[in-house]
């Protein structure tokens, strides 16, 4: 079975369309998805109860991440991201 990601549609309103239906084609595209699961760890210590940032492609790590996530009490985390991209993480904990 595919995996669909809906492509972005912006609606302009007014206070004058409050109320009324306004029509707006949307579509999906094709996305292959990877489920990325891990543990975070730093010199054998695990990062428990932190946030996780996965940026795809080549992005530098000043722009937003594309994915944010947190870690649980054992340092795992789990995440749907897309495929066949280069992914960076970053881990952030107390």
């Amino acid at each position: 079975m595919a995996n669909y990601k809906p492509i972005t549609k912006t609606i302009q309103l007014t206070a004058n369309d409050s109320g009324t239906i306004v029509p707006a084609k949307l579509s999906t595209t094709s996305w292959g998805l990877a489920l990325v699961r891990g543990t975070a760890m730093f010199s054998n210590v695990l990062l428990t109860n932190g946030a996780v940032e996965i940026w795809e492609s080549t992005k530098t790590l000043t722009a937003a991440p594309d994915h944010l996530t947190f870690t649980d009490t054992t340092g795992m985390f789990g995440v749907t991201c897309r495929a066949n991209v280069q992914l960076r993480i970053k881990f952030y904990s107390k």
